[in-house]
């Protein structure tokens, strides 16, 4: 099995990329090579579209109003913005992994979009993958990080 030489932890707001050095007494201890924020991710939907819930009146006839207002729909443009950020994501990692020239690396994004952005990844990138562990670890501290990773641990 090929050993990680990089690790990668995503989420829907950003990822984080760390290499893997070994000591010899402490294990692997990782550093972190580039941080990338989705400014996308961030914030609410109705502060980024200019119509306001209720702007379309529910009618029966022309004219005729009636009733509560409808709401514009929605799904379509979050389906698209998160088509978006998977890509965008994908991308960043890819570059990052061709970067680095590694052998292997190790790839961890919550269960909900860790398939699709592997799925985005160019085949030469996705082969490279050594471990994927589907948990939301951007947030971790750095020291507890290499305990969530197999191909991290000693043997």
């Amino acid at each position: 099995m090929t050993s990680s030489s990089l690790v990668v932890v995503a989420d829907r707001g950003g990822l984080k990329a760390y290499k893997v050095n070994e000591t010899p007494t402490r294990g692997p201890s990782l550093q972190l090579v580039q941080a990338f924020n989705i400014t996308d991710a961030h914030g609410r939907l109705i502060d980024k579209v200019t119509d306001a819930a209720g702007r379309f009146p529910v009618t029966e006839s022309a004219g005729a109003h009636r009733g509560q207002a409808s709401i514009a729909e929605r799904t379509q443009l979050e389906t698209e913005t998160d088509r978006r950020i998977f890509k965008e994501l994908a991308d960043q990692i890819a570059k990052v992994v061709k970067s680095d020239g590694v052998e292997g690396w190790s790839f961890a994004a919550p269960s909900e979009m860790h398939k699709t952005i592997v799925d985005l990844l160019p085949n030469d990138v996705r082969d490279r993958i050594v471990e994927h562990v589907k948990s939301d670890l951007v947030r971790i501290e750095v020291a507890k990080l290499p305990q969530h990773f197999h191909s991290l641990q000693p043997l």
